[in-house]
């Protein structure tokens, strides 16, 4: 049985600060998500020369405080929709992706690569698609998948992914392995912690 669902009460809070003070922005929340993916993309296409890198890593800030927003605004404004949450998780997916790729293609080293391959897989796919297809196949109702646990979730997930490019820039890169390694570890944590939640749950076979 799931024990402790994620608590939303700072998180709500949170939210509902970030969307009245950006409730004014002449923009459709779904326009704002549009724009993460853009940034996202931008992003990318800096990283792949190492002199921009400064300037992706700045689009990449971007595309995430566009993901913060779109739902906050979404909500303050009252344009909450099914189709604008599918366009949220979809993006949510394609951004992190492009931090993923653009860190791949930031290193020749095959242990960093291994490491950023296991993120994608566990990290970005796996926990998302075991939430999903948990709620999908009537084990969980819609309002208990989306308020199951995990331990690395994929705001602090990204906040992790987000500290590499850091250490990059700062000439930390020893510290590159560690961080990455230790994010993977907590990514196949989550997933298996996200399988046993659903093997565990009270009236399934």
């Amino acid at each position: 049985m799931i024990a402790v669902l994620k608590s939303t009460g700072t998180a709500k809070s949170f939210s509902e600060s970030v969307g009245r003070l950006f409730a004014r922005v002449p923009l459709h929340p779904n326009t704002i998500t549009v724009f993460s993916v853009i940034f996202a993309a931008a992003g990318f296409a800096l990283f792949l020369y190492p002199s921009l890198l400064p300037i992706g890593f700045a689009f990449f800030l971007l595309a995430f405080l566009s993901d913060v927003v779109d739902g906050a605004v979404a909500r303050a404004k009252g344009l909450t929709s099914k189709k604008g949450a599918f366009l949220d998780g979809i993006s949510d997916r394609i951004v992190e992706f492009f931090l993923i790729l653009a860190l791949f293609v930031s290193t020749t080293d095959p242990i960093t690569q291994l490491l950023l391959v296991s993120i994608l897989f566990f990290g970005t796919c796996m926990t998302s698609f075991v939430k999903a297809y948990a709620e999908h196949s009537g084990i969980f109702d819609n309002k208990t998948a989306k308020r199951m646990p995990g331990i690395l979730e994929r705001a602090e997930r990204s906040v992790l992914l987000l500290v590499v490019p850091v250490l990059m820039l700062l000439g930390a890169t020893r510290f590159v392995v560690p961080l990455l390694a230790l994010i993977a570890l907590l990514c196949l944590a989550t997933f298996l912690q996200r399988l046993y939640l659903v093997f565990s749950f009270p009236g399934e076979a």
